[in-house]
């Protein structure tokens, strides 16, 4: 009976969307795919799509990068990846997150920065920046490296007695990254490359809570797009979905963990945050703030802790991990790398322990870093919408359905729009012909014409008002992690070859074409570089 009284409601729901919410079609003028459903317009195809960006790709070559979509019940969406477009939406505060993706936010951190939006959004901020700067971030170089020689030292143990092992990246790589944010951002051992971890659930809920979001079904697409037309106080919050379900453990067990954190913080004897230059002294500090424009709560401290955790480690794991398979996929790229990386370390004393300085200073080394950023944005699509009505200024040129040629795109309050970083990334007015090829040689020509992102004219950070916080930090944790396992492994394919899926799942996730069963995979061969250089690290171990 419950059954079908919810089917019958949803049903209703339904209907009464298609009646009360059908929205006038201010972007009438722009060519856009015709969708395949009046109710669920393009929402179901994007999050059905095999890859990352295949459909967006093939849009923005048909129709330029601005053109018109269709969300659920016949809804009107903007997708733009125009270069001076994002520029004017990204630096300007009249296009906040819509609200039901800030109530995912929520789910996910907690009512932290990602959540926060306004005023609220800059006091996390100003609470923030302090330990974000590019000075603090230079402290954190030491801890880097501890965790990533550790991860070294566990991979020389699986070698000691082969020549090449296979590993799967996706397991191992979120295992340091991880405890890269525990030691430099919370002065934490989260212990994932010790023996007796005891945060395993946590890392396995990270790893994993992204699964339920993968080719959802009808039903589900368009269960979304009613809950967030209606307001909570119509009862949507109180059936959750498998998705939520897994999305609240995430929340929970990172929300122990904070806790836990926090409390060893604030309980240790004769503890001082005054001088301290980790992340959570800063945050403690904040607590207590005069400035009630800097001042958190124990819950926003709470739930920032619990945001780092994810968004400090997912992202970061992610990238490397594809930049592993880029490099295993180009053995050419990877030995440039690897002759910058013994160029450096000929040229300067031994024992020198490396600042941010040694890395920045190979070229070719930080153009890998940008190619993996720029080739592979883990978070592929954010939501905006207009709080205000507006007119978006365009830099490449754009033909109406008449053929008009247009160079702004007037847009009305409450319009929802989509921003593609991964069709930005590979736009060829942006990045050439070959944009979307791998090729690190880019970034010693490009030219930038409007300058989009905080790194490199990536979008992959944003940019402006919500641009990424943590961007210098995840920039060198991927250069210290790079330059440790490359200097000591080279990285192949499995001989059977490796076609990986770049699976949508609010973030992107790496999966094996035609074994999605196994989850999140990517397995490389892994051997020491040198049985000499072996030998030297074995000697180095044991001493």
């Amino acid at each position: 009976m419950s059954s079908l009284i919810f089917c019958i409601t949803g049903v209703a729901l339904v209907l009464a969307g298609i009646v009360f919410f059908r929205r006038r079609q201010p972007l009438f003028f722009l060519r856009g795919p015709i969708p395949a459903s009046y109710l669920l317009g393009h929402e179901y195809e994007l999050n059905q799509q095999a890859d990352v960006g295949n459909l967006e790709f093939a849009w923005a070559k048909e129709y330029g990068p601005t053109f018109r979509l269709s969300g659920c019940f016949s809804e009107d969406v903007l997708m733009i990846a125009d270069p001076l477009g994002l520029q004017h939406i990204l630096q300007s505060p009249n296009y906040p997150k819509p609200r039901d993706i800030r109530l995912i936010a929520e789910r996910v951190f907690g009512r932290g920065i990602l959540w926060a939006t306004g005023e609220a959004h800059q006091r996390h901020k100003r609470a923030l920046n302090p330990a974000f700067s590019p000075q603090e971030i230079k402290h954190f170089v030491p801890q880097f490296q501890e965790a990533t020689e550790q991860l070294v030292h566990k991979w020389h143990e699986q070698l000691y007695h082969v020549d090449m092992v296979q590993l799967n990246m996706a397991e191992w790589i979120p295992k340091v990254t991880l405890d890269v944010i525990g030691r430099s951002a919370f002065d934490f051992n989260f212990g994932l490359l010790d023996d007796t971890a005891q945060y395993n659930n946590l890392y396995i809920t990270m790893r994993d809570m992204f699964l339920d979001s993968t080719s959802p079904s009808a039903m589900t697409v368009l269960y979304a797009a009613v809950r967030r037309r209606f307001p909570e106080r119509f009862g949507f919050k109180m059936y959750t979905t498998k998705e939520d379900r897994r999305l609240s453990s995430f929340l929970k067990a990172a929300q122990d963990a904070a806790t836990t954190i926090l409390k060893r913080k604030t309980e240790a004897p004769n503890v001082s945050t005054h001088d301290d230059k980790d992340i959570l002294s800063t945050l403690v500090r904040s607590a207590a703030n005069g400035d009630p424009k800097k001042r958190l709560s124990e819950d926003e401290i709470v739930s920032g802790i619990s945001t780092i955790i994810l968004a400090g480690n997912h992202t970061s794991a992610s990238t490397f991990t594809f930049m592993l398979y880029e490099l295993a996929l180009h053995p050419d790229t990877q030995a440039r790398v690897y002759r910058e990386i013994a160029g450096l370390r000929s040229r300067i004393e031994q024992g020198t322990l490396l600042t941010s300085a040694h890395y920045d200073s190979m070229p070719y080394f930080v153009a890998v870093v940008k190619e993996t950023l720029r080739l592979h944005p883990i978070l592929p699509t954010i939501i905006r919408e207009a709080s205000h009505d507006d007119s978006i200024p365009l830099s490449i040129a754009l033909k109406d359905k008449t053929g008009r040629s247009m160079s702004h795109i007037p847009i009305f309050e409450g319009q929802r729009i989509l921003i593609p970083f991964s069709v930005y990334n590979r736009l060829t007015q942006v990045w050439g012909e070959d944009a979307h090829v791998w090729n690190p040689d880019r970034f010693f020509t490009q030219k930038k014409d409007v300058n989009v992102g905080v790194y490199g004219n990536l979008a992959t950070f944003s940019g402006g008002v919500r641009s990424c916080l943590g961007w210098q930090f995840a920039i060198l944790e991927l250069q210290v992690m790079l330059f440790a396992l490359l200097e000591s492994f080279e990285f192949s394919l499995p001989p059977e070859g490796l076609d990986i899926q770049r699976i949508p799942s609010i973030l992107m996730t790496p999966m094996i074409r035609g074994r999605l069963e196994l989850g999140t995979q990517m397995p490389l061969y892994v051997k020491h570089r040198t049985r000499g250089l072996m030998k030297e690290k074995e000697t180095d171990i044991l001493e």
